[in-house]
């Protein structure tokens, strides 16, 4: 399921630091002491022994308004943690200091967090008796109130009987059982159902029923519950809860402690936060108003988790937690009447990340990283408190340091793969903030994604000597679903800077142009050197610089040869009214092929195909985003890609795997290069260009797959063009049911079956642009691609801006076709018919069922055998289009052509 920090946590979260361990001499006992004394004095809720521990140059009135906020009466639990000091300006070294303290304070089963600024100065000297340091000024930066400690009333036991609970498209019945409440001195926030119960989810989106439906055989989802966990805000359970439907019961002990297990093992789900050191106990925030969650145990499903959250751009969710899958997600009724139709991810983050520059030393057999990155970012907010960004769980932060701000307090949210920093004031909007974060740990190389196709078992050979097959050379890949750096929540457009270190047996591929010089042996390691008995402790520095902007840093690290370098002259055909570009564009390209020891050779025989392919994409858009582009040709068993900016992991299938990949929509058997013509094809597509959020991959994956197949014609002809339009067709139209392109990586999700992805973000977003290209001519298509390209270059962009910009240059609406055939699961239905009048044939063409916008291409064949294509634009319900004969009609044949219709001839 996919989750956001919510306002109440965020908030919470800016207080907390995570404890670093002081230096030994900064901790003194003096300081310890005076701490220890102000937690005594808070949990006292004493003022006037706080007054007691100030300075004589104290502010006492400024004191007086802390203590009145910050030691409130009544605390059965106080603990003050320093988390960092500074010297105190004004003061001799040693003689004052600036602390930042974590305070937490406990009220029975509420508690509250602070922190606390608190200057302190030293009035003895240690050992001279009496205390020895005194507090000179003190602030609250920001605290949260509502923290509940949960638990289940034991006095409390409702017997229910048809208790009805609805949420938007859900309703939830407990026909016959038990209901145990979780009540704070706000109300009720929890509930705990038990015995006979049922729920109906009935998603609004006609795209969400399609999905549920592959789930559960249905458009809706109505199944049976034996237990389920229900999460509000207090000030929405007497408007969820018919009071008459809960009649108070005596406390059953065994129905209370099947209760308490389910509330156990549920509550922790959602909501739940760790305080870290200021208290071991689950402690928990309470949901936003009009927020709800149900996590409902079914036998046949499992455990299904509704959730309405109100920090979601796509706020209701229905998650399979067992099977971790994304049933449904979209927006509610409220949040289309606010955003619209469509969102872009990058109005989810409250600032711009403008430059990165990284440092990482790598050591891939033990899957180590080291890493330090700054960032330098602007704030988009109006107003900026803290600042969360995406990184591994398993890297352990050692420091955060702001350049503005010195060193800065941070959390990690758990299983979020979230750092939450914490600002010392709030920021204005354009602020521009540099961060400093280092950071360690062990952490897995990426794992293949749907840039890799799907495999089968082949048979084997009779007397085939699998044992004796070659292994592949390791390669570790770390890019965008690594999080192997810091980084914004969304990809986000920035330059960057990499500095990688690496064994010196192994080399290094990253994001960005390699700089003169480099790679380099590190001081102290030289190619003579004879006292390193093992060879992974020598190592040697790589630096990459990424000039043009990219959406994310990459690096794959493997034992590579240089194969071939070559500049090329990239054509930039001249054309009337040609569009502008902002920014840099680049009319070269240094081209270079690293492959392991293996596959030399290869890499010698792929420089000359890539740099052909690189010059015919170049020559249709008038550009080429980026100075430099590096294949790394990695042994892998499986074929497939994955493509940075600036480089592409491209996958070479070993002569002894025993995987047979041909049944697959990616797989074009007849051409060698399609998977180098596709990932080339990403550093515009998907690179240059980006989608403004997952519903737009197929602006990636699909203009890759048409690039290629233009490719494959450019390079070989008709034939085999219309052979790939033919497989593209084919898995279009066989899984076109499951989903619509804009569906994005859902598509296939719910059954692990990413071959459907690709049938359609691939394979259908490319028979899409063909159909489109067919029907506006080749002239208005090309000229809309460029126009699209150069208004979208280093942005995140929608569907709708390529529809604006080719119906500008086509000069007619295209709303229906993009309706239909991106947001649609349908298919076209046409009959075919014609008629010779004359010296004329007739081509009739008539929908059957819906009227769509599509391209019908037929073949008219003559006598003397010569033919002639002709294309139908069928844009209405019926269409004749008259062709003069050239010669004796023999017949018309219709020709497939990438149409997605069911075509019938009378």
């Amino acid at each position: 399921m996919r989750t956001r920090v919510s306002a109440a946590l965020l908030a919470l979260l800016i207080l907390l630091g995570v404890s670093r361990p002081l230096q030994a001499q900064d901790q003194d006992e003096g300081m310890r002491t005076l701490l220890d004394v102000v937690e005594r004095v808070a949990q006292a809720g004493d003022a006037a022994a706080y007054l007691g521990l100030l300075a004589d140059s104290a502010d006492r009135g400024r004191a007086r308004d802390f203590a009145a906020s910050e030691l409130i009466p009544g605390a059965t639990r106080v603990v003050v943690k320093e988390r960092d000091r500074l010297p105190l300006a004004g003061t001799l070294p040693g003689n004052g200091y600036r602390l930042w303290v974590d305070a937490f304070a406990e009220f029975g089963s509420r508690s509250r967090v602070a922190t606390w600024r608190v200057d302190v100065r030293r009035v003895t000297e240690p050992g001279g008796g009496g205390r020895e340091w005194a507090i000179a000024d003190q602030e609250r930066v920001t605290s949260v109130e509502s923290i509940y400690r949960l638990s289940l009333n034991p006095a409390k036991q409702f017997t229910a009987r048809n208790l009805k609970l609805s949420a938007e498209d859900l309703d939830v019945t407990l026909a016959d059982g038990s209901v145990f409440v979780a009540d704070i001195d706000q109300g009720v926030t929890g509930l705990v159902l038990i015995g006979h119960g049922t729920f109906n989810f009935h998603p609004a989106p006609e795209m969400e029923k399609g999905q549920v439906k592959i789930f559960c055989g249905r458009e809706t989802l109505d199944a049976g519950f034996d237990a389920a966990y229900i999460r509000l805000h207090p000030s929405d359970f007497d408007g969820a809860v018919v009071a008459s439907q809960l009649l108070p019961a005596a406390v059953d002990p065994r129905d209370l402690r099947r209760a308490q297990d389910v509330f156990r093992e549920e509550s922790q789900k959602s909501f739940a936060i760790d305080l870290g050191d200021l208290s071991r106990d689950a402690w928990t925030l309470l949901p936003q108003p009009g927020d709800f969650l149900a996590e409902l145990r079914t036998k046949k499903y499992d455990t299904l988790t509704y959730a309405k959250s109100s920090t979601e751009a796509e706020d209701i969710t229905l998650f399979d937690r067992k099977r971790h899958h994304n049933i449904s997600i979209y927006a509610s009724k409220d949040r289309l009447a606010q955003r619209g139709r469509f969102y872009n991810e990058d109005d989810l983050v409250d600032y711009d990340v403008l430059h990165y520059d990284v440092e990482v030393a790598a050591t891939p057999d033990r899957m180590w990283i080291d890493g330090r990155t700054i960032v330098r970012l602007k704030v988009k907010a109006p107003i900026l408190g803290a600042i969360t960004m995406r990184l591994a769980d398993p890297l352990t932060v050692q420091s955060i340091i702001s350049y503005e701000y010195g060193r800065l307090f941070y959390v990690r949210v758990k299983n979020q793969n979230t750092l939450v920093i914490n600002l010392p004031t709030p920021v204005a909007r354009d602020t521009q903030i540099t961060l400093t974060i280092s950071y360690a740990g062990r952490l897995e190389p990426q794992t293949p994604d749907r840039e890799t196709i799907a495999m089968q078992q082949a048979q084997r050979v009779e007397g085939e000597d699998v044992a004796a097959a070659f292994q592949a050379e390791p390669s570790y890949l770390y890019s965008n679903r690594s999080y192997w750096y810091p980084q914004a929540t969304v990809t986000d457009y920035a330059t960057a800077t990499l500095r990688i270190t690496v064994p010196a047996s192994l080399e290094c591929v990253a994001s960005g142009e390699l700089e003169p010089g480099f790679p380099a042996l590190l001081p102290g390691t030289t190619k003579d050197t004879k006292d390193l008995k093992d060879l992974s402790q020598r190592r040697k520095v790589y630096q990459f610089s990424a000039s043009q902007p990219l959406r994310y840093l990459a690096f794959i690290v493997s034992r590579f040869m240089r194969a071939e370098t070559v500049t090329l002259a990239l054509p930039m055909p001249e054309r009337e009214n040609p569009i502008v570009l902002t920014g840099i564009s680049y009319h070269s390209l240094n081209l270079s092929v690293e492959t392991n020891p293996r596959q030399v050779q290869r890499g010698h025989d792929l420089v000359e195909r890539a740099g052909d392919i690189a010059s015919f994409y170049s020559s249709l858009i008038g550009d080429s985003p980026y100075s430099s582009f590096t294949i790394a040709l990695v042994e892998n068993d499986l074929p497939g890609g994955h493509s940075p900016a600036y480089f592409a992991a491209l996958n070479q299938p070993l002569p002894s795997s025993t995987l047979s990949w041909r049944n697959d929509p990616a797989s074009f058997t007849g051409f060698n290069d399609f998977f180098l013509a596709h990932e080339l094809a990403h550093q515009w597509w998907g690179q240059a260009v980006g989608g403004r959020n997952y519903h737009e991959q197929w602006l990636s994956e699909g203009f890759a797959q048409y690039f290629a197949a233009l490719y494959a014609q450019h390079e070989r002809g008709d034939e085999l063009f219309a052979s790939v339009l033919k497989q593209l067709r084919r898995w279009a139209m066989d899984e076109s049911k499951q989903g619509p392109v804009y569906l994005g990586y859902r598509l296939g999700h719910i059954r692990n079956e990413s071959r459907v992805f690709r049938a359609l973000v691939y394979n259908k977003g490319a028979a899409v642009l063909h159909m489109l290209r067919r029907l506006v001519g080749d002239e208005k298509f090309f000229a809309g691609l460029r126009r699209f390209y150069a208004s979208s270059r280093f942005h995140k962009v929608g569907t709708e801006d390529l529809r604006a910009a080719m119906e500008t240059e086509s000069g007619r609406s295209l709303e229906r076709f993009f309706e239909q055939w991106i947001y649609g699961t349908q298919l076209a239905k046409l009959k075919f018919s014609y008629r010779v009048e004359g010296s004329e044939v007739v081509l009739h063409a008539e929908q059957v069922g819906d009227v769509f916008d599509v391209p019908l291409t037929v073949t008219l064949q003559y006598a003397d055998k010569k033919s002639v294509d002709v294309v139908l634009p069928v844009t209405e319900r019926s269409v004749d289009v008259r062709v003069t004969l050239t010669g004796t009609l023999r017949g018309v044949e219709i020709k497939e052509d990438g149409t997605l219709a069911e075509i019938s001839k009378r």
